[in-house]
């Protein structure tokens, strides 16, 4: 019968582990002890790869609605057309926007020679009076960043310049090509760039018909210049100025309300584990904390500064650029909420929040997250968030006012006995001001950049002391 089979085959395979038994003990207890050994050393010698991933407090990623590339936060705010010797000049109007854009579909690359790797000299008629478009940024760009910027195709040696703040534009008069220079004023280079599709085109052919129509206005130049030892004076900074009294519009928004949903969304996002976070209330603040970081919400600014106690960092890592760490670190932890860019890179990577083409000047509505070693230490923002949807101003609620011109400006420079040294920057941007509860009005003015003191209205009513 089938089964005395079966029972005759147990038999002998219990007979045979009987007798083999201190044989099999021994190989499987060599086999464990040696799979004990490799996983030991997997786990003494792994080392993660910090340039590729976040450090266990910002590794939980969360889907937002609203990323951002470095293009979308790296934005010009001025754009100057050279004709001759007269100059016209735009911003806060859509041909900031029109550039910006075309420049993102533009790919270029770097000229070869040494003709073309240059000392830059803001006196120098380097472009032999040939029209051309100066299209100005509000910070310095590093190579890896004017490399994503300007889609370089071109390899980025050492020799090309740094500090980047600035792209001059213009077509070859013998053939339709567009070309250019990438400008540092900080380092005084320049190289020349080509560019690889005609993207730019009809934009730089229609600039005599915008000066036409007003859509680039008269401007003057205003020059910072600084000694040097031979005697010259060297210009340090340039700025471009409205001739006359412009016009622009000042807006009302209405915001989303901050409510408890609005917390708990940054604490989910922030947090390694939410459930994990205690808060507490003191006088018009609320402080979410886990004991290796904590976020503490400002009521009245409707503001939150959080701090990260528990990062490592470690100097062997290769360094990444912080502005590269920002835009990915914000990307993935609920996101940009309104149009931000860039501002600032230094200490700290510091972001304007951008409205109808003008960056909001008001320090409360700044976000700065700060770095080291990789890690983030600090990140700093408003709470606010306006609703910018087309459909959601009533006409009612703009406004066209008109602000002083570039000549008043300089009148005003002369007259406040400015010390040029300490002069960082001048622009027109808006201050936000709160009207209700969920209403805030920005209006566009001049400010000035000072020394330390930030940035403040440069024409300021009686009695008033900045924000």
């Amino acid at each position: 019968m089938n089964w005395l089979k079966w029972i005759t085959h147990a038999r002998k395979i219990i007979t045979l582990y009987r007798e083999n038994y201190e044989f099999i003990k021994s190989i499987t207890l060599t086999a464990l002890i040696l799979l004990s050994l490799v996983l030991t050393w997997s786990l003494w010698t792994f080392k993660p790869s910090h340039p590729l991933l976040e450090d266990a407090r910002t590794v939980k990623k969360q889907e937002v609605e609203d990323p951002a590339e470095i293009k979308d936060v790296v934005n010009p705010t001025q754009v100057i057309y050279h004709s001759g010797n007269k100059l016209y000049g735009a911003e806060a109007n859509e041909v900031v926007e029109k550039f910006h854009n075309l420049l993102n579909e533009t790919k270029f690359i770097f000229e070869t020679g040494t003709k073309n790797n240059r000392t830059f000299d803001p006196e120098e008629n380097f472009l032999n009076d040939i029209p051309h478009i100066e299209v100005i940024y509000p910070v310095d760009m590093t190579k890896e960043i004017y490399k994503e910027v300007f889609s370089i195709e071109s390899e980025i040696t050492a020799n090309k310049p740094n500090d980047v703040d600035r792209i001059f534009l213009f077509q070859n008069p013998s053939t339709e090509s567009i070309e250019g220079y990438l400008v540092s004023y900080e380092t005084k280079k320049m190289h020349k760039i080509k560019a690889s599709n005609n993207n730019l085109l009809p934009l730089i052919k229609n600039m005599n018909e915008m000066v036409t129509d007003e859509s680039m206005v008269p401007y003057i130049s205003y020059d910072i210049e600084e000694r040097e030892e031979n005697g010259m004076n060297e210009i340090k900074q340039r700025f471009y100025f409205p001739k006359n009294k412009l016009k622009l519009n000042r807006y009302n928004y209405i915001s989303r309300p901050t409510t408890e949903d609005t917390y708990e969304m940054y604490k989910k996002a922030l947090f390694k584990d939410p459930q994990a976070v205690k808060s507490a209330t003191g006088d018009n603040e609320i402080t979410y904390a886990d004991g290796t970081a904590a976020m503490v919400v400002k009521i009245l600014q409707n503001r939150f500064a959080y701090t990260n106690f528990a990062g490592s960092p470690n100097p062997d890592t290769i360094q990444i650029s912080p502005l590269f760490q920002s835009v990915e670190y914000i990307n993935t932890h609920a996101g940009w909420g309104n149009p931000y860019i860039l501002s600032n890179l230094g200490s700290s990577t510091d972001f304007w929040l951008f409205v109808e083409n003008l960056p909001v000047l008001d320090p409360e509505m700044q976000m700065s997250l700060t770095w080291y070693e990789n890690e983030l230490q600090e990140y700093e923002r408003s709470l606010v968030q306006l609703d910018l949807s087309e459909t959601s101003i009533p006409s009612s609620l703009t406004e066209e006012i008109t602000i002083q011109s570039g000549d008043a400006v300089l009148r005003k420079l002369k007259e406040s006995d400015y010390n040029t040294n300490y002069i960082k920057d001048i622009r027109i941007g808006y201050t936000m001001k709160k009207r209700e509860p969920h209403l805030y009005m920005l209006e566009p003015q001049w400010f000035i950049k000072y020394d330390i003191k930030g940035w403040e209205p440069l024409f300021k009513e009686d009695g008033e002391e900045g924000f």
